[in-house]
């Protein structure tokens, strides 16, 4: 019964783009409602299904077809649970996204990439890395700790961060990227803010819109 389900569903959807699969979905209903009802689905859609995977299993591995073939009950429910479940959070996710204006409200990062209200880039959309060259002691790496943080929260956009004062690849690091940090800041020192994508840099104590800003236009 498992995958008359799943092709209910699947081809259900698939039916609204294609006639093709329309039959086939009306054939799932059929079988799901005589299954439900404790009767034989009639139509032999689940066998053909079965026969069509064990064939494209056994041409790639005999070994794993016979396995497949006598659990294939219990991975027919795994395999529908966790359709069912990507299907759940995928629904989930565009829930979200219609009505907070992101998938996800925990990292703020999503598939989609809607416009922002005010006409500011959404940063849901940036996919770069981003680094922050630190110093443990360095007075102005900690006034600017609470605005990283502050901004991860609301982007979603996380920095690596690197002390750079008394750790030694760290240091190695900073150095590789010295060009384009003294290039963009005029000197190269802590706090720096590095895009790993353009090799742009920001550097200093900063509010929280400019460092922001910086995000939006390097990522």
């Amino acid at each position: 019964m498992v995958l008359c389900i799943v092709a209910l569903v699947v081809f259900a959807i698939l039916g609204i783009f294609s006639a093709r699969y329309r039959a086939l979905a009306g054939e799932a209903f059929a079988c799901v409602g005589r299954k439900l009802t404790m009767r034989p689905c009639e139509s032999g859609l689940e066998d053909r299904i079965k026969a069509k995977i064990m064939a494209t299993t056994i041409n790639r591995s005999p070994r794993l077809a016979g396995m497949v073939n006598r659990h294939f009950e219990l991975l027919s429910w795994v395999f529908t649970l966790l359709f069912f479940a990507s299907f759940a959070y995928s629904a989930y996710a565009v829930y979200n996204l219609a009505t907070l204006g992101t998938c996800d409200p925990v990292s703020g990062q999503c598939v989609f990439a809607p416009q922002a209200q005010n006409g500011t880039a959404n940063v849901c959309n940036i996919t770069a890395s981003f680094i922050e060259f630190y110093g443990s002691e360095c007075p102005h790496c900690q006034a600017m700790v609470p605005v990283v943080a502050g901004i991860e929260a609301e982007t979603g956009v996380f920095f690596e961060k690197l002390e750079t004062w008394h750790n030694d690849s760290n240091r190695e690091i900073m150095l590789s990227y010295s060009t384009e940090i003294e290039r963009d800041c005029g000197f190269l020192g802590v706090p720096a803010f590095l895009s790993t994508k353009n090799r742009k840099a920001v550097c200093g104590e900063m509010g929280a819109d400019k460092l922001k800003q910086f995000i939006i236009d390097n990522g």
